[in-house]
């Protein structure tokens, strides 16, 4: 099938399985118009590709689907608009599901409510886990749910059926196990999943097609029954009452028969389904005087907001390029330190982890590919770095070309001051169109900047000069010349700040709101489609990320996705020695400092590292200086250079240039004869030595603890702290997805708690404000 994106849903495929996750966090997962629209199509589409054999339908962890959108009728109801539902999408829905050419697989977790019941009876197959509730509130309302209940009635018998829709009343995933209307239940239901898809995955298409058509001869719905639901339907949703009992709940939570100061009731008693009420609608702007909008804005006293899913966290548009279930990532820590197993355990959780692919030969990067795609879950996603490496450009091309044979989706640019023919290759390879002419982005570069000028370059078109080398070397198609031109090279820029390795040192507060600007204008400027989100370009955070309170301070400064770094060095899953990691798991907020980088020496560039224990910040830093202050070896002083021997290099001067020569022999015969000839470049390269070593020594875990090279931010020291007397303080109980999951599920409270508090302040004695202006503040958690 073809890649698809909706606005309520998350879809993603994987071999012959397709996921349709329902997306609509701000309103509880609620059914309207434009769901029914989009998992139409996509049970149509998948009936009809050649491949596709099983759709799977799941919903967020704590909610599957909570029916109708109470929210849409109520706003309907308050500006005049026709509250009427049109029932027959729905039911043609459910009729697609049960009887279309393709299995359908309900993975239920959390509250599945009305026609949320609907969607889990209309499946063949139904997975849940002990989390799961049922329940059908729509008698509370005067409703009946006469959509649901001929496909209810087919899997649990008319009584029980009739039993639900009676009483309202919700049962757990036990009891609907025991009555039919779940097939399988178990905790954790992903694995259970996983293990009936193995099954189901056997299945020819031509088999599935002809089974379903059997179903549909065998147990056929005959056109009265869907005549008399859809009268049915219409009948109480037209009803005056009843609307007016759905506009009272939607817009106080008052149920029909109580009053607005009617205690709670009976905890003992049978609990019974209480759909939340959505988000109230503000008007447009169309709709009202600016002084009305100022009167819709006036707060009001409220309960707390409800709490925030670390999902609903950063941007869904990040989320569906690059196929996650959350706006996070792990950035690439070199020589393989960000690993296949932290890699393959976020993928597996949902996040995006890049590998590390840095001072690595192209044999264990192929393999590191082979063994992360091996230990993935179907549909999980991963990503690799890319460096820009001017020293050996061939590498670089060698690389992507690696990359499109893997079919690699996502890449993490570094190092890059401007776009190069890789690259453009890597982006241009992955644009089409499919069969109705809409666009295809299959291969999703996150750039890392650190300069508003370097991201200039990002965020324009690719150069023209470098799309025609690659079309008259019939690396590119002319369609995808074309398309390329009204696209950024980059629609994700990870904005660095004081983060780990190379980085300018910037300052958050600043950088952000300059890189969203400069988004911004460049947008305007090259006129791209921001409706479809196809050429959006989302700005992410990384650096200084190791709490809650940063995270959401990244969130608050616009970022619309978080990468962490530092933190996942000290994981179980991190690719460097214990050694290391012990070190690493007793940091403070201050032990770490600017030094001088050892692959880009001569320029002066500046990485982060580790200064406790260890005295490599000043050995680079002093060999640095002598750098800038010698023309040769030559040059230094007979004590300055035996302090070289002996304490840093731990071996004579010359026996480094020697293997330092052999080392360029071998991978760079062309360079060396120019390094010979000037004494001011076999100087660099002597000293650069000890940048690679220093690096072994850490990856090693040896003995010299004090010339360690580390890599890492503050964000590390103030994440100890955070964790301090938990379970993830001793580094071996630190996984990285326990990490990541623990980090968004703490700042998703901290922002709903923060919420809360300055709800109430407003309400207390805070005066209107005019509406944001487009352009303004993205929102720290988002959903379709």
């Amino acid at each position: 099938m073809d890649r698809l994106t909706y606005s309520t849903l998350r879809v993603r495929e994987q071999g012959s399985v397709l996921f349709a996750q329902i997306h609509r966090p701000e309103a509880g997962n609620a059914i309207n118009a434009t769901l029914v629209h989009e998992l139409d199509d996509v049970f149509t589409r998948a009936a009809a590709a050649e491949h596709t054999t099983v759709v799977v339908l799941e919903g967020l962890p704590e909610v599957f689907c909570f029916g109708a959108d109470f929210g849409v009728i109520s706003d309907a109801a308050r500006t005049g608009r026709d509250t009427s539902f049109d029932p027959e999408p729905m039911f043609e829905l459910f009729r697609h599901m049960a009887y279309a050419d393709v299995l359908t697989v309900a993975h239920v977790r959390g509250k599945a409510n009305a026609g949320g019941v609907g969607l889990v009876a209309a499946c063949d197959v139904v997975i849940a886990d002990e989390s799961a509730t049922f329940s059908l509130s729509e008698l509370l309302f005067g409703l009946i749910p006469a959509v649901v209940l001929p496909y209810l009635i087919r899997r649990t018998g008319f009584q029980r059926a009739h039993y639900l829709a009676a009483t309202t009343q919700t049962i757990d995933a036990r009891q609907a196990h025991e009555w039919g209307l779940v097939d399988a239940l178990g905790t954790p239901s992903d694995a259970l999943l996983r293990r009936h898809l193995q099954r189901l995955g056997r299945l020819s298409k031509k088999g599935v097609a002809r089974y379903k058509a059997y179903l549909r001869e065998l147990s056929p719905l005959t056109e009265h029954t869907k005549d008399v639901a859809l009268a049915t339907n219409r009948q109480v949703f037209g009803d005056p009452d009843n609307v007016r009992a759905i506009r009272r709940y939607a817009e106080e939570g008052v149920f029909p028969w109580e009053n607005a100061s009617t205690p709670e009731p009976d905890p003992a008693a049978a609990p019974v389904a209480r759909p939340a009420p959505p988000p109230r609608p503000q008007p447009s702007p169309s709709e009202t005087t600016v002084e009305e909008q100022h009167l819709h804005q006036r707060p009001r006293p409220a309960s707390p907001p409800p709490a925030l899913s670390p999902r609903a966290l950063g941007s869904p548009h990040f989320r569906v390029a690059h196929g996650v279930d959350y706006a996070y990532a792990a950035g690439a820590m070199y020589k393989g330190i960000a690993s296949v197993d932290l890699v393959t355990a976020l993928g597996n959780a949902g996040m995006l982890g890049f590998f590390g692919t840095g001072g690595l030969p192209l044999d264990e990067v192929e393999d590191a590919i082979t063994r992360i795609k091996k230990g993935l879950d179907p549909g999980r996603a991963f990503g690799m770095n890319l460096l820009n490496n001017p020293d050996d450009p061939d590498l670089e091309a060698r690389t992507v070309e690696l990359y499109l044979r893997h079919g690699v989706r996502s890449v993490e640019a570094s190092a890059y001051l401007r776009p190069t023919l890789p690259l453009v290759h890597y982006r241009l390879a992955g644009l089409g169109t499919d069969a109705e002419g809409r666009l295809r982005q299959d291969h999703h570069i996150i750039a890392k900047v650190s300069r508003t000028e370097v991201a200039e370059h990002f965020l324009r078109p690719a150069p023209e000069p470098l799309v025609r080398r690659l079309l008259d070397d019939g690396l590119i198609t002319p369609e995808q010349a074309a398309l390329g031109a009204r696209l950024p090279l980059a629609q994700d820029l990870c904005v660095e700040a004081d983060s780990a390795g190379h980085t300018d040192g910037g300052n958050a507060y600043v950088l952000m709101p300059a890189m969203r600007a400069l988004r911004d204008r460049v947008t305007r400027e090259e006129g791209y489609s921001e409706e479809s989100g196809e050429a959006a370009v989302r700005v992410g955070a990384a650096g200084g990320i190791g709490t809650p309170d940063a995270a959401l301070a990244a969130l608050t400064l616009g970022a619309e996705f978080l990468v962490t770094g530092s933190i996942n060095q000290c994981t179980v899953e991190a690719g460097t020695s214990d050694a290391v990691k012990d070190l690493l798991q007793g940091l403070g907020v201050h032990d770490t400092e600017y030094a001088p980088a050892g692959d880009m020496f001569e320029v002066g560039a500046r990485v982060q590292a580790v200064r406790k224990s260890t005295f490599f910040p000043a050995r680079a830093q002093k060999l640095y200086e002598l750098y800038v202050r010698h023309d040769s070896l030559d040059d230094l002083d007979p004590r300055t250079r035996a302090t070289l021997e002996t304490k840093y290099f731990k071996r004579s001067l010359d026996e480094v240039w020697e293997e330092t020569r052999a080392y360029l022999a071998r991978r760079f015969p062309a360079r060396l004869a120019d390094v010979e000839r000037s004494p001011k470049q076999k100087m660099a390269h002597v000293f650069r030595w000890y940048f690679v070593h220093s690096t072994r020594l850490a990856l090693r875990g040896a003995d010299q603890r004090v010339d360690y090279q580390i890599h890492c931010g503050p964000a590390l020291g103030a994440f100890n702290t955070w964790v301090r007397g938990t379970d993830l303080e001793p580094w071996r109980g630190r996984r990285v997805d326990v990490i990541a999951e623990r980090l968004l599920r703490e700042t998703a409270a901290l922002l709903t708690e923060r919420l809360a508090a300055y709800g109430a302040l407003a309400a207390d004695s805070t005066p209107p404000t005019p509406p944001t202006a487009p352009g303004g503040p993205a929102p720290l958690a988002t959903a379709e």
